[in-house]
């Protein structure tokens, strides 16, 4: 009786322990599962963390760029800064020496317009009355504070250069002269600076400019003076003019 349970009692064990060896296994898959399903999620923070400290690291390079680049532009405004601060220096330097010259310049000019006024005064009587105006407006203009010291000193030497062209011209003009108290419509001859002469519209009488007064020329001149108008108004060639002459003292 006893001999036919053993065998049952030792299937028994032998699949008890069958059963416990599938369940171990099934627990260390399931272990290892876990495992693998943290190891995952491990993974997935650190490749988080690293991609986060990899953005943190390039935003920390960014900024320090910037800053790098800012010191440079602040260095170069400061540089800038300092160079402007010299040229304004020497700006100021220089004003102050142009309005040193300035107030040096003026009254020269002023002396300059004095003295051509002067000068069209004591000058041969042509076209003086012309003449001085120009000189009283040019004065005029010397006094507006509108016009720059250049501008004024320009205006004297063209003043100058007009009054000096005459000297090397000759021209032929109509106007008015007072002779004994008459006033007559003459034609007038000046040869550059050197002589004056006038003729009347009928050709009749000729006279000349003495630095005194006037004075009258013989008939036999009238020919000569009607001649030399003609080449001074371009109605002849130029040519050799036969004209009397005052003597120099």
């Amino acid at each position: 009786m006893y001999f036919f349970r053993f065998p049952l009692i030792v299937g028994v064990f032998l699949a008890s322990t069958s059963l416990v060896q599938a369940a171990s296994v099934s627990d260390s898959l399931e272990v290892v599962e876990k495992t693998n399903q943290s190891a995952i999620a491990s993974q997935k923070k650190v490749d988080k963390l690293a991609l986060e400290t990899q953005r943190m690291l390039e935003e920390y390079q960014r900024i320090v760029r910037n800053t790098e680049y800012q010191d440079a532009y602040n260095a170069q405004l400061q540089q800038l800064k300092a160079n402007q601060e010299v040229e304004l220096a020497s700006l100021r330097e220089q004003l102050n020496d142009i309005n040193v010259t300035q107030m040096r310049i003026l009254p020269l000019i002023m002396s300059m317009a004095d003295a051509l006024e002067k000068f069209v005064i004591l000058d041969l009587p042509f076209q003086q009355e012309q003449r001085i105006s120009a000189i009283v407006q040019l004065k005029q203009n010397l006094q507006s504070p509108s016009l720059s010291v250049p501008d004024k000193y320009r205006m004297v030497l063209e003043a100058f250069q007009v009054e000096s062209d005459y000297g090397r011209t000759l021209a032929a003009y109509r106007d008015n002269l007072t002779l004994e108290g008459e006033t007559l419509s003459v034609d007038f001859l000046r040869v550059g600076r050197v002589a004056l002469y006038y003729q009347s519209l009928d050709g009749e009488r000729s006279g000349y400019w003495d630095g005194q007064g006037w004075q009258s020329l013989p008939e036999a001149m009238n020919g000569k003076i009607k001649q030399a108008m003609r080449v001074a108004s371009n109605q002849l060639a130029p040519q050799l003019l036969n004209l009397p002459m005052q003597r120099g003292e």
